[in-house]
């Protein structure tokens, strides 16, 4: 089956090209009936090919290819908890991740392009990568929003399809960029609403 392997070779460039992956690090994957396709650990994102895709069951057994990414509970937690999710992209955006270690919570937006396709951002604490800790935790965010900020760690998106997950990753760092650079040239920002939280 070259789709959905091909797709997730692509996908993983793209966002090497992009900037919201280096190496190794991050992993995508994609839900299809029983199976999940996802990146192998381990495997620098540019040099992936087709047939190093990992396919597991939704128990997380190997099925075909190399051994799959350390983060593999947590897409299989969060496939379990949300039907509608076929696709899950996990990166560590720069902007993302130095606005969270500053201490942004994300619950405050000042575009309106964070409304209209984020919508809203949840966060997960600072937990062990690759834990059932943090696979639970953020299952359990996933039913509040589409969009997942890890703290110190990354963050987590899905969609209905490989394009809307990444697109997704793409608009939150691009606003958190943005953010980044107007907070460094005033401090205090106004915000759209006051808490988008609630």
């Amino acid at each position: 089956m070259r789709f959905p392997r091909s797709s997730l070779v692509e996908f993983a460039k793209r966002a090497v090209q992009k900037g919201l992956l280096v190496g190794p690090e991050g992993n995508l994957s994609v839900r299809i009936k029983g199976q999940v396709f996802i990146t192998p650990a381990g495997v620098p994102k540019e040099d992936l090919r087709p047939e190093e895709i990992a396919v597991v069951d939704l128990e997380g057994k190997l099925l075909e290819g190399k051994r799959p990414s350390s983060e593999i509970k947590m897409h299989l937690h969060l496939y379990t908890n949300q039907p509608e999710a076929k696709a899950i992209f996990h990166a560590h955006p720069s902007f993302t991740l130095a606005l969270d270690l500053s201490g942004e919570n994300f619950s405050q937006f000042y575009l309106p392009e964070a409304l209209i396709y984020l919508r809203r951002i949840a966060k997960v604490p600072p937990l062990k990568p690759g834990s059932e800790e943090l696979a639970a935790n953020v299952a359990q965010k996933a039913k509040e929003a589409q969009v997942i900020i890890l703290s110190r760690h990354g963050a987590v998106t899905f969609g209905k399809d490989l394009a809307e997950a990444f697109n997704l990753m793409l608009v939150l760092e691009k606003i958190s960029r943005v953010t980044w650079l107007a907070k460094a040239l005033k401090e205090d920002l106004v915000p759209l609403f006051n808490d988008f939280s609630s």
